[in-house]
């Protein structure tokens, strides 16, 4: 049965079977565990020095981290939320018109994640958007609802700062100068992914999105404030991360992972659904330009009595992009294709 959207706002009571996962690939949500002590980082902090303490210890731990006060306003979060919201209620007629199963389109609504390689299909919905320049895409946005293009333009840009500023910690965490990674990952593309996930009559037998990394940069998620959904994996157990009122999530993409010589973890994590209720997230990607070369910055390898070596190879993110795109999602981390003892 070929997947097709399942934001049709009519609720399922069984869940269909190309949704079902193997006995061994469910998600066995009663082993989920919550996770206490994720890291909260209050980026309007004076003291820098605590503050690329706080982000080096939490990429190094959990490549997931949790930031409030990062600039960008409630208003502009809430309309974000809001236009979502009002574009997925939208007649099934209106964003068919968008629709498309073929990921080198920089705009489309699809479904699942990426249904000509898939066997069986996840219980999401997308809005997939390239971000940057806006000038560039924004004609290819959804003209409805009207205020669609105006509403993520803004958030889109105020996003992009926050992630130039996490950059810079992240960069100053490692040692590095403060615009060393701005400076390596280019003039970096912003893709967007509003993620809908309707209410799933069976979340024991499915995933939204099953277990992955992310292939960018540095991805900012604008988590659902009232729906739990994410999950990441720490040492083989799986942890849900709660919303936490007006903070973003971020988590470090395979690009730091690589750029810091496996200091930082590009983790793997999951979106899971609840039978009682939709739940809407935004994720924004910051990516490295096309013709970046990912390559450990020396000072991270080169010490004269170190014996660390670099463990990934120098590739273009053109290179990792399309490696990426060419697999399944849940396979191997995409980063075992690039080490340097392969």
């Amino acid at each position: 049965m070929a997947a097709k959207l399942i934001s049709t706002g009519l609720r399922h009571t069984t869940l269909p079977g190309n949704y079902v996962r193997p006995i061994s690939d469910r998600p066995r949500l009663s082993e989920v565990s919550q996770l206490e002590d994720f890291p909260l980082i209050d980026l309007s902090s004076s003291d820098r020095s605590l503050l690329v303490q706080q982000t080096h210890q939490a990429c190094a731990r959990f490549g997931f981290f949790q930031v409030t006060n990062h600039g960008v306003s409630k208003q502009v979060i809430d309309d974000m939320v809001s236009v979502a919201h009002e574009f997925f209620s939208m007649s099934m007629e209106e964003k068919m018109k968008l629709y498309s199963d073929d990921p080198t389109r920089t705009t489309r609504l699809s479904t699942s994640f990426n249904v000509k390689k898939e066997e069986v299909n996840n219980w999401r919905d997308y809005l997939r958007l390239h971000c940057y320049p806006i000038h560039k895409y924004v004609h290819e946005w959804p003209s409805k609802p009207p205020s669609f293009k105006e509403v993520v333009s803004k958030y889109s840009r105020e996003v992009r700062e926050v992630g130039f500023n996490i950059e810079e910690l992240i960069s100053e965490s490692l040692g590095l100068e403060k615009d060393y990674l701005k400076k390596v990952l280019g003039e970096q593309g912003q893709h967007m992914a509003v993620n809908y996930y309707p209410p799933c009559p069976e979340p024991e037998l499915t995933y939204g999105l099953p277990a992955h990394t992310d292939p960018n940069a540095l991805t900012i998620l604008l988590q659902d404030s009232t729906v739990c959904g994410l999950q990441i994996l720490i040492d083989g157990q799986w942890f849900a991360v709660n919303p936490h009122p007006n903070a973003f999530v971020i988590n470090i993409g395979d690009q730091l992972q690589a750029l810091s010589n496996g200091v930082y973890k590009s983790v793997w994590h999951r979106a899971v659904t609840n039978t009682e209720n939709p739940r809407l997230s935004v994720a924004s990607f910051l990516c490295p330009a096309d013709c970046a070369v990912m390559s450990p910055a020396k000072s991270l390898w080169e010490a004269e009595d170190s014996e660390t070596k670099p463990i990934y190879r120098d590739f273009t993110y053109a290179e990792y992009y399309k490696k990426f795109w060419s697999r399944n999602l849940d396979q191997e981390h995409c980063l075992e294709n690039f080490r340097t003892d392969v």
